[in-house]
């Protein structure tokens, strides 16, 4: 009886780790990530998505991604700190510290359930303020087209994708205050 136990118990986990989705922490659980750059003038850094992008592709979008199950071994708190660091310089060139991700940076925090994909999802924005030289110095990554400093005042001239990327613009405008 208790090895049957430890075998389905070990048959779970396996199952488990099949359901891990690309870009997501589980089959059915996204950490979700965007950043506001601000620059010293107020200005904030937006990025076009690729054509060829799965979700919102040539719409505008801040620096960011979805948080992977951590395959390095690595295990503790902050995790998310690193991921959107990483996710920052992979996508713009920009090297932030992990640790610049603080409560005190999070400007928004949401959640969202797709009833059609049984996924839901978790939402942080966060802010940061880089020094005058940085805003220069932009490398975007194959996810990007181009890249564009605003103001708040200009988002509306953007497109972020509707409704669907909405709540981008709006961390956006949170990232700026």
């Amino acid at each position: 009886m208790v090895r049957s136990a430890e075998v389905r118990r070990s048959s779970r986990e396996s199952d488990m780790s099949q359901q891990r989705v690309t870009h997501q922490l589980t089959e059915n659980v996204k950490l979700l990530q965007k950043v506001a750059v601000v620059a010293p003038d107020g200005r904030i850094l937006l990025l076009q998505r690729s054509a060829a992008e799965f979700s919102r592709p040539g719409c505008w979008d801040l620096p960011g991604g979805n948080s992977e199950w951590p395959t390095d071994g690595k295990v503790g708190f902050g995790l998310h700190q690193d991921d959107i660091a990483r996710e920052l310089e992979e996508e713009t060139g920009i090297v932030c510290a992990p640790a610049a991700f603080t409560h005190e940076a999070l400007s928004y925090f949401q959640t969202f359930f797709d009833a059609e994909k049984q996924v839901y999802s978790i939402i942080c924005g966060w802010r940061t303020l880089l020094p005058a030289e940085t805003t220069r110095d932009i490398t975007l990554s194959h996810e990007h087209s181009a890249f564009a400093w605003v103001q708040i005042s200009q988002l509306d001239e953007y497109d972020f994708g509707g409704e669907k990327g909405a709540f981008v613009k709006e961390i956006a405008r949170k990232g700026a205050g």
